[in-house]
């Protein structure tokens, strides 16, 4: 009976220390890459922009992230 007070006890302690990532933590563990300026190619029509991945404005949408995965 001991012994398994005693793992339960240094389980709990280890799970104290390590603890879970917090939302910072998480953030610095991605690689953020530096964002280009726009450069408007033959996608760019009629005053309305098509930014690319990595471009300042890009907003990641549900195809970006296929190409991604």
């Amino acid at each position: 009976m001991k012994t398994v007070k005693t793992i339960a006890v240094l389980t709990l302690f280890f799970a104290f220390i390590g603890g879970p990532l917090t939302a910072q933590d998480k953030k610095d563990t991605k690689k953020e890459m530096p964002l280009k300026e726009h450069k408007c190619t033959a996608a760019c029509k009629n005053g309305k922009h098509a930014y690319a991945h990595g471009e300042k404005g890009h907003v990641c949408g549900p195809e970006c992230k296929k190409k991604a995965a």
